[in-house]
């Protein structure tokens, strides 16, 4: 079998990046769209079928 090969990337990963997850734009953003979708539901086309 041939192993995987391996990818090399120039990525710098900093861990001081700041979360805005309790941003007060963020949180109106995220309750809006939650109630948008709670609304008008979600494209069908968008949705896996099982």
């Amino acid at each position: 079998m041939k192993q995987a090969a391996k990818k090399i990337t120039k990525a710098n990963i900093n861990k001081d990046i700041k979360s805005y997850e309790n941003d007060p734009i963020v949180i109106r953003k995220n309750k809006e769209s939650k109630a948008f979708l709670e609304k008008n539901g979600f494209p069908e086309e968008l949705v896996p079928k099982r």
